[in-house]
């Protein structure tokens, strides 16, 4: 069989690239020149693959790196200072109001944190004796929080202890009001007859009549009489299962609402008391 010259060629190349690559890996001479040809290409792949690397923990939560961590924080403390600034303007101008109207200033609060010491067996998601009393500055009708919710309020005050009661306990009332809404009410607690719609709950009387409102809608404290700051969260307004009936009409005169708390009441350890911030002592000239 004649083969073309061009056949016979390529087999002489290719068997000569056969030696060629098997002295490559036998001999050591041949192992270093093959690095030396590689090494520019394998230190490229190496950068494209730290490169791609650190691109990726940049993309990642929580790896950014620590030039780009300073200026997100640096960003959170410029807004902040927006929305404080936008806070005191407005205290400002409620303080005006105020004084125009006649009016006492509205307080400013501070809070208490203190453990929750012990609670009553029977009545175990309406009654605690709190760490903190008199001495602490705590005072009657203060609102207790837990995670920025409110569960009740101060009943009774000794020297180092306080008796609070959850929205839950008879004992418990206070103002509160329809978040978003000019509509208050007051909150009243159920005791043993709390169970409202298969849940924990509580009532708001003396509410007007002719409101909208829909379940699920947030019940905040009102403010009203000084006691506790206003806008607080309280709980959530429950709908009648049978019906779907949300604002219930009493005595053709006031509207009335089934509501549950916003947080579980008996499974937290610490409480906030919120109360009135004291005044600065003036300082004695000598």
């Amino acid at each position: 069989m004649i083969f073309p010259r061009n056949f016979k060629l390529k087999q002489f190349l290719l068997g000569a690239a056969a030696v060629f690559m098997v002295l490559l890996a036998l001999t050591g001479w041949g192992r270093r020149a093959s690095a030396a040809i590689l090494s520019p290409f394998t230190g490229l792949a190496g950068w494209i693959a730290d490169s791609l690397g650190t691109a990726v923990r940049a993309l990642q939560p929580g790896r950014l790196g620590k030039s780009a961590q300073i200026q997100v924080l640096k960003t959170q403390i410029d807004e902040l200072q927006t929305a404080l600034a936008s806070t005191d303007d407005l205290r400002r101008q409620n303080d005006e109001l105020r004084r125009a109207a006649m009016l006492p200033p509205s307080p400013q609060w501070q809070g208490i944190r203190t453990e929750v010491i012990s609670r009553d067996p029977e009545r175990w998601d309406e009654r605690m004796m709190i760490g903190a009393g008199e001495e602490d500055g705590v005072v009657v009708g203060a609102a207790a929080l837990v995670d920025g919710q409110v569960i009740g309020r101060v009943l009774h005050v000794n020297r180092h202890t306080s008796e609070v009661v959850t929205v839950l306990s008879e004992e418990c009332r206070f103002g509160v009001a329809l978040e978003g809404s000019d509509a208050v009410g007051v909150l009243r607690g159920l005791g043993e007859h709390r169970w409202v719609e298969g849940q924990p709950g509580f009532l708001v009387d003396y509410l007007p009549k002719d409101i909208a409102v829909e379940a699920g809608h947030s019940i905040v404290t009102s403010g009203l009489g000084g006691w506790m700051p206003g806008g607080l969260p309280v709980g959530t307004v429950l709908a009648d299962r049978t019906d779907g009936t949300v604002l219930q009409v009493k005595d053709a005169a006031y509207g009335q609402l089934h509501c549950a708390p916003r947080q579980a009441l008996g499974i937290f350890h610490f409480v906030t008391v919120m109360v009135p911030r004291q005044p600065a002592a003036p300082r004695q000239s000598r």
